[in-house]
């Protein structure tokens, strides 16, 4: 019978054990994939604090006249005029930067998603940018002020941007 420890190979059960070795994750990785589940947890914990609605909803939200508004919000989400994400496979845009009154976006948005440097975060940490508390808007999250308050929200963000990352 073998113990824990390394068999000899001449054992006969040593091609199972070694097997079964090889499945196992190492140090390393067991570290990574617990870092990608506190990852994966603090996505859906941010995902599940914003209202979202499907593509055939922000196609009505924004007048979009096409039965299937796919295309044309995939191009505004490529030249970062729309806030998109997948979840189960499916696109999904929050509620809070459709400007119902006048079917678009908010600007401001639009214009903090084209000031995102690339090596400050995806769009995971915008999102989480935008629900978060913001003291310099006296403790509001800047997606709740999009439609009032877009020079001070571009101003936070600038200085958001502007500060080395920690971490």
């Amino acid at each position: 019978m073998m113990d824990e420890a390394t068999p000899n190979q001449s054992d006969p059960g040593w091609s199972d054990w070694f097997a079964k070795k090889m499945e196992e994750p190492g140090p390393k990785e067991e570290e990574f994939f617990e870092r990608m589940r506190r990852v994966a947890k603090v996505r859906d914990e941010i995902i599940a604090s914003v209202q979202m609605v499907d593509q055939g909803e922000a196609g009505i939200l924004l007048g979009l006249s096409e039965t299937d508004p796919s295309d044309i919000l995939f191009r505004r989400q490529v030249n970062f005029q729309i806030f998109r994400f997948n979840i189960d496979g499916q696109p999904a845009y929050p509620l809070f930067q459709f400007d119902v009154a006048k079917q678009r976006v908010y600007p401001a948005l639009i214009e903090v998603m084209k000031m995102r440097p690339e090596d400050w975060g995806g769009q995971m940490a915008l999102l989480h940018w935008l629900t978060l508390r913001n003291r310099s808007l006296g403790d509001a999250r800047p997606c709740d002020r999009l439609a009032t308050d877009a020079d001070a929200i571009l101003a936070s963000f600038e200085a958001e941007i502007s500060e080395p990352l920690h971490g």
